[in-house]
């Protein structure tokens, strides 16, 4: 017979009445199922690595506690979050085998997981649904729903999800994370600060407040502040691989391209996931391309090409010959390998996202082809492609996101005053600098609307 350790009720409370776990009763939280004390507090560790963003150590924890019980559902989702593609799913599949045995809450902590591995983002916001009415303190719950909502533009609902969290639990430090971040992504820089600042406090010998508050600066274009803020959580913990991205971000933001692809390679080399190696890796060339860099493109993709698990390696090829025949000055081959890239990629998003509202979007492919296209001269071929990028089809969720819209309203206003219309390009930049007044990478789209601006302002005084 399997035991359910239940904190709240005086049986479980007998079962975990040491340490953390009476921790845990006091703080009131609810139970999981297992049959092993001991994995339990290995499971509620790798919980508390996993909130400070800890994700090596929480993988190992959660990694232990199953190896105790293999039962143990929660710790299998637990560890499918640390887990990238075809095992993390085999994980969430193999957590679901258990529902028999699990509470209710279990069960849909289940049935989430499995519906956002499933592309299923309507049934996952379902289910948050479901256990936030039922279990109002219920931190995967909120953070599900607060990103759906963010994802519809409704900042608002978003922040108010976590305000209620905090009415629950004050000591709730993350909240403050995830309410920093919804002002930041509405451009309200300040009351983002404000709440990071919050967290710091809850949180002072903890990386990611530090990380949070230096990845809003630097996409607010407070570089030197960012950079201080970033170097703080590396000075906590030196493995945390995010705030090596951010530094990346900083520095690009400041034009300092040698140090942002340093800074990148480094994340990629401390990070534990091949995913967010490949992801890092591919941050760093994206400055390459944009400095026109061919020999550190070259080490760059070489290095792509050995991280392990790489579902997308065929796109990936094409999209590489399409690069450095770029960098290369061969347009019209870059041009036709892309051309020839574009339907291997709507396939493989068409069976990726399941809902009939995810429209084809990648704006890291239509920023290529721009680029390209503006290469070749062919602006009416590029205005399109730079509009669907800069207008995409749902409410950006994240600073990469955003970025990716930035730099594109960016050569688009390039486009646009190549051929004439500068009043709208014009109005592009300003709208950027809302946001960012000093990011280097659309510095030079900048300088082409000023430059044209000048010379038509000249010849009409002449």
């Amino acid at each position: 017979m399997r035991k359910r350790l239940v904190i709240g009720s005086v049986a479980g409370l007998l079962l975990v009445l040491a340490g953390a776990a009476l921790a845990l009763y006091l703080s009131g939280r609810r139970d999981v199922t297992t049959s092993s004390d001991q994995a339990y507090r290995l499971y509620r560790e790798a919980v508390e690595n996993e909130r400070r963003f800890y994700f090596r150590e929480a993988r190992e924890g959660f990694a232990r506690a199953l190896e105790l019980d293999p039962q143990f559902a929660e710790a299998m989702l637990g560890l499918a979050r640390q887990t990238q593609g075809d095992q993390g799913l085999a994980m969430v599949q193999r957590a679901a085998k258990e529902k028999p045995h699990l509470t209710e809450r279990e069960r849909l902590h289940v049935d989430m997981q499995l519906a956002e591995r499933m592309g299923k983002y309507d049934e996952r916001k379902r289910i948050a649904q479901e256990i936030h009415a039922k279990y109002p303190d219920d931190i995967r719950s909120a953070h599900t729903l607060a990103a759906a909502e963010v994802m519809a533009g409704n900042t608002d609902r978003a922040v108010q999800i976590f305000r209620d969290l905090l009415a629950i639990d004050p000591n709730n430090a993350d909240a403050y994370n995830q309410i920093g971040y919804y002002y930041a992504y509405r451009g309200e820089c300040d009351k983002g600060v404000e709440n990071l600042r919050k967290y710091q406090f809850m949180a002072p010998d903890q990386a990611n407040p530090y990380d949070s508050l230096g990845e809003i600066l630097a996409y607010a274009g407070r570089y030197d502040e960012a950079i201080a803020s970033l170097q703080e959580a590396l000075k906590r913990k030196p493995d945390f691989f995010e705030a090596y991205r951010h530094l990346g971000v900083a520095y690009e933001g400041k034009g300092d391209w040698a140090r942002a692809i340093a800074s990148y390679r480094k994340g990629a080399e401390v990070t534990f996931m091949d995913e967010m190696r490949r992801d890092l890796l591919w941050s760093a060339l994206r400055v390459a391309i944009r400095t026109h860099d061919l020999a550190t493109a070259k080490d760059l993709m070489a290095d792509i090409a050995k991280v392990p698990n790489d579902r997308y390696a065929d796109v990936r090829k094409i999209g590489e010959r399409a690069i450095l025949a770029y960098l290369e000055g061969q347009y019209s081959e870059s041009e036709a390998v892309l051309r020839e890239l574009r339907p291997k990629l709507l396939a493989m998003w068409s069976k990726e996202k399941t809902e009939s509202d995810k429209k084809f979007y990648d704006p890291g492919f239509n920023y290529m082809m721009a680029r390209v296209l503006v290469a070749e001269d062919k602006l009416d071929e590029a205005l399109p492609v730079l509009e669907e990028m800069a207008s995409p089809p749902r409410t950006w969720s994240n600073f990469e996101e955003r970025r990716a819209v930035y730099e594109g309203r960016a050569l688009l206003a390039e486009v646009l005053a190549r051929k004439g219309d500068l009043d709208r390009a014009e109005k592009l930049i300003s709208e950027n600098r809302q946001w960012n007044p000093s990011w280097a990478p659309t510095r030079t789209s900048e300088e082409v609307v000023e430059r044209l601006r000048h010379e038509k302002v000249l010849a009409a005084s002449r």
